[in-house]
């Protein structure tokens, strides 16, 4: 049988190929993961030092990966007076909308994969 350290491996390639391969409108797993904190918090917004800690990136990671979004105009920036780490970012309308098509399809891919990834965890 596989040892935790070749299922770990096995589970971390399949994990990388999932993420790969981009999303409805190309948007990338970690743009997905991203909405998705950002979305949690409502209007409300996340200041970019929590996002960064709840999404596993460093703050510079966070701000280059939040740059597209907010271009696009589906992520908005508050307090445009506070310090740049405190400012909370938010979804706009049009960023919920995409929010709502992207978490279709990562569903989707979900049940696609269920099958594969039992397969590796299984006892």
């Amino acid at each position: 049988s596989m040892t935790t350290l070749e299922k770990f491996l096995e589970l971390r390639s399949f994990v990388n190929n999932v993420e790969k391969k981009s999303l409805v409108y190309g948007a990338s797993f970690s743009e997905f993961v991203i909405l998705r904190a950002v979305q949690a918090e409502g209007a409300n917004g996340i200041r970019r030092v929590d996002l960064a800690e709840r999404v596993g990136l460093s703050i510079s990671g966070t701000t280059r990966a939040l740059q597209p979004l907010e271009k696009l105009g589906y992520i908005q920036t508050q307090d445009e007076t506070l310090d740049a780490r405190v400012r909370k970012v938010a979804l706009t309308e049009s960023g919920r909308a995409l929010f709502a098509d992207i978490t279709k399809d990562v569903q989707r891919r979900m049940e696609e994969i269920t099958p594969g990834l039992q397969e590796i965890l299984k006892p």
